[in-house]
């Protein structure tokens, strides 16, 4: 392993693998924690989203709460973290609705997608390097988001179609 760059978030390893066909090659690696997400769904059909501002791209972007596993903490404790500080939301049971590898081309980077039914809402409390905005749509209305193009966040099309074929919803009746 040669470290290039370690940073607040992300370390950039550049290393000689051998690949299984025998193959030498150089390797640009992205070392990233374990991540979360969730798709909050509060009283019974409403999503709630973050319209967050993100950096890298320079424009807001539509999506689901998500963060970091820290160090010594379970994914469980981080996803009630994040969905406390970012919507203020309390919760009352998860379920995982996917788990695997984000952009394994080039990042080490794992998430755990969750949904979550959300009881109560307060004041979210955002990181100082946050950005956010809450915002509360209709399940039918985040559906139409990812296919209009209002949503292009993977994680959080990916969580909102997986929710959809979980509940038994056909694209007839969630999708139109």
């Amino acid at each position: 392993m040669v470290i290039v760059y370690s940073g607040r978030r992300i370390t950039l390893d550049v290393s000689k693998v051998m690949l299984p066909n025998g193959h030498e090659m150089n390797v640009e690696k992205i070392l990233f924690p374990r991540a979360i997400a969730a798709l909050p769904i509060y009283e019974n059909n409403k999503v709630i989203l973050l319209r967050q501002f993100r950096p890298a791209v320079n424009e807001y972007v539509l999506e689901i709460p998500a963060g970091v596993v820290e160090k010594n903490e379970t994914p469980e404790h981080a996803l009630i973290r994040e969905l406390n500080e970012e919507i203020g939301a309390e919760t009352d049971h998860f379920e995982k609705l996917f788990e695997g590898f984000t952009t394994p081309g080039y990042s080490t980077e794992y998430i755990l997608i969750y949904h979550v039914n959300v009881k109560k809402l307060g004041e979210p409390r955002p990181e100082p390097h946050e950005v956010i905005d809450r915002v509360v749509v209709d399940f039918r209305d985040a559906t139409n988001m990812v296919l209009n193009g209002s949503i292009r966040d993977a994680k959080t099309a990916l969580a909102i179609a997986l929710y959809m074929l979980r509940r038994g919803d056909g694209r007839d009746s969630a999708w139109s």
